[in-house]
């Protein structure tokens, strides 16, 4: 497996443990609650919560009945990350615009408000400059077109 397969696999697994727990916290259970309903230990599911073990699919089945929610609860992030992939993907073959957008990313997963709002503002300014070139430069071929249809 590779180290950024590995990584991937490191972050699901985080991301199910952080809701298996925040979900457990909630309902204002133990980790000896949940352990009981799925017949393992508590430690077991402290490992699962912290994302140190890989929960079998069949007690993720019995937790999504346990916790009434949809399996999508605990995979919607699998999701997002495989659209947020396919859509870098369509700029493989511009480096530099593929390393600007994981820079975009990372500032937003640091979920710093400041760096967030110096980067929404840039964004927001390049755009404007780049709507204001598109229409001069309609305006200018609005204007070749009256005068060549008047000549």
């Amino acid at each position: 497996m590779s180290k950024e397969a590995k990584n991937k696999n490191i972050k699901l697994l985080k991301s199910l443990g952080e809701k298996i727990r925040n979900k457990r916290i909630e309902l204002k259970l133990s980790q000896g609650n949940i352990a009981d309903l799925l017949d393992v230990s508590y430690t077991q599911i402290y490992h699962y919560e912290i994302g140190r073990s890989e929960i079998p699919i069949t007690n993720l089945l019995k937790l999504c009945e346990f916790f009434n929610v949809d399996i999508d609860y605990f995979v919607s992030d699998i999701k997002k990350e495989k659209q947020n992939e396919s859509s870098v993907a369509k700029y493989s073959e511009n480096p530099e615009l593929e390393k600007e957008i994981m820079m975009l990313k990372e500032i937003y997963n640091y979920n710093d408000e400041d760096l967030i709002y110096i980067a929404k503002n840039n964004i927001e300014l390049a755009y404007g400059l780049l709507k204001k070139q598109r229409k001069q430069k309609g305006d200018t071929r609005s204007a070749k077109k009256k005068v060549a249809k008047n000549n």
